[in-house]
């Protein structure tokens, strides 16, 4: 009598699990900026400290980044995943305590904990699902948009009834629910053996960082998460110069975000049947530019801000299906993953302080926005190499 698990029930688990991480990868950041006022009424810190508590995850992002393969490669997927799920619920625990050390050592650690769910899940996918690897990409950034817009839109009312350390605090529980899934799973299931002729050597310590195509992959992810960290900083202040109310302000930028969740629910399910992906990715980029060229407008109207968040939702799918489909192994993905998000939240977190100076030095918002579709330029050129039907 054989014993073997069907497919499908070998398939389900891992689903729920990617699920489980993805929910758990942004919420604890987006829940941040809505308390941030009553945050520096309770501590005291001066504007500097709190713009740099909330850069401090992207910061980590980009340097934990390429350590994050090295570490699967070592101890396998599912156990550095699921030390990360452990880290995040220490970390959000560690920021709701009282003192200005655990707040930053615990924004600190959730970021390095984030970093590797942001590099191994895409790994994941190529190795357990690598005939579904647009349907997977979609299910994982659809998730992490989707929580996020929940966390964001959750923060106020949970702080009115919790107060904002217990507000933060709660979204250690699902970190806490993912854990313990990916200790059950571990226990049940064990990876599927790849065939011997599909097993490669690990790739050379500095060979992707010396790969034109890696650089593409890493190019591309970059200035697409520039623009949407500006998007997401910005988006409001420059809507309510352009003459628009607080609230009207606030649901232009809510629109982003839902065009955003459904050009990344979209986008990989069109891209991974296509052999190339070039004129995706070049359409997504242009939409995005179309999209905040309107914003320069006396007026900006709800269809700039529904085409700019088509753009960024469908950017950021790309440039994770990227890691998959330009890699041969799921080992290589990883790689490339640490490689592109170490480039690419540096840009980030780049993006949003420079847009702001450039602001201030200019007076308007015509230079900064001028300087950003000059970027989404290069990221239409970065994604139409990127996009090829090459593999590094």
């Amino acid at each position: 009598m054989s014993l073997a698990v069907p497919l499908s029930s070998r398939l389900a688990a891992p689903v729920v699990g990617v699920v489980l991480i993805a929910a758990n990868l942004r919420p604890s950041l987006m829940g941040v900026g809505p308390v941030l006022k009553d945050m520096q009424a309770d501590t005291g810190l001066a504007p500097s400290l709190l713009g740099l508590l909330i850069t401090m995850p992207v910061i980590a992002f980009g340097a934990i980044s390429p350590l994050a393969a090295p570490l699967a490669r070592r101890f396998g997927l599912e156990r550095v995943l699921l030390g990360a799920m452990v880290l995040l619920a220490l970390g959000i625990a560690l920021r709701s305590l009282p003192g200005t050390a655990a707040l930053f050592g615990g924004a600190a650690l959730l970021g390095a904990a984030i970093a590797v769910g942001n590099v191994l899940v895409p790994a994941l996918i190529r190795r357990d699902f690598a005939e579904r690897i647009g349907v997977m990409t979609s299910v994982f950034v659809t998730t992490l948009a989707g929580v996020a817009a929940v966390g964001a839109g959750l923060a106020v009312p949970l702080e009115a009834l919790l107060g904002w350390r217990a507000a933060l605090a709660v979204w250690a529980l699902p970190a806490l629910l993912a854990a313990a899934w990916w200790a059950l799973l571990g226990a049940r299931l064990s990876p599927t053996p790849a065939p011997p002729a599909a097993v490669k050597a690990p790739p050379r310590p500095g060979a992707l960082w010396r790969s034109a195509l890696a650089w593409q992959v890493s190019l591309f992810m970059g200035l697409q998460s520039l623009a949407f960290y500006v998007l997401v900083a910005w988006l409001p202040t420059l809507l309510r110069d352009a003459g628009l109310s607080a609230a009207a302000a606030g649901s232009y930028a809510f629109l982003y975000q839902v065009a955003c969740l459904t050009g990344s629910l979209l986008a990989p399910l069109l891209a991974a049947r296509a052999k190339e992906q070039r004129w995706h990715a070049l359409a997504a980029s242009l939409l995005s530019l179309v999209g905040f060229v309107g914003l320069a407008g006396t007026s900006p109207s709800m269809a700039w801000i529904l085409l700019a968040g088509l753009g960024s939702g469908s950017s950021l799918a790309l440039s994770l299906a990227f890691f998959s489909l330009r890699a041969h192994d799921a080992s290589q993905t990883a790689s490339l993953s640490g490689m592109a998000q170490s480039v690419g939240y540096s840009l980030a977190a780049l993006g949003p302080v420079g847009f702001g100076l450039l602001h201030d030095v200019s007076g308007g918002w015509l230079a900064p926005l001028v300087a950003l579709w000059v970027l989404v330029g290069v990221q239409a050129w970065a994604g139409w190499m990127a996009g090829r039907g090459r593999r590094i």
